[in-house]
């Protein structure tokens, strides 16, 4: 069991950050489950979540994740984030690739079993992220 949730949750960013899909599956059970609430994906076991990861590090080559708080109990763990990177390449059906950059405030909230990830809930703006992208208007001012 993961007790020092700060380094745990650093480390797994630092392999998010680095890009290396093998890495950031380590830190995963094999049954695992990766929801992103935000666009309604859901992805089951370490084969589709390596499927999501490669598509999502091609989407956005320069993907970034900055810390901002972590907080965990033995079972549960969460995270805080700035989310930045540029909209180069598209795999979601109806959303064009921009070529523009965002920076947008996420959570996640992770379960744990037997020291790893046994459910992972990202959470995010994805209406500031739509508006940074270009492919939605602004709010009115």
């Amino acid at each position: 069991m993961a007790t020092d949730v700060k380094k745990m949750m650093g480390d797994f960013l630092a392999a998010w950050n680095s890009h290396d899909v093998i890495r950031i599956l380590s830190y995963f059970n094999d049954d695992s489950i990766f929801e992103d609430v935000a666009t309604g994906i859901i992805k089951k076991g370490k084969k589709e979540i390596s499927d999501y990861l490669n598509a999502l590090f091609v989407d956005t080559p320069d993907f970034k994740f900055e810390e901002k708080a972590v907080f965990g109990t033995r079972d549960w763990m969460g995270v805080e984030a700035i989310l930045s990177g540029t909209h180069a390449h598209s795999s979601m059906p109806g959303i064009p690739a921009t070529g523009k950059k965002f920076s947008i405030r996420c959570a996640g909230i992770y379960q744990l079993s037997n020291g790893k990830i046994s459910r992972k809930s990202v959470y995010m703006n994805m209406t500031t992220m739509l508006q940074q992208l270009g492919l939605m208007p602004a709010p009115p001012k």
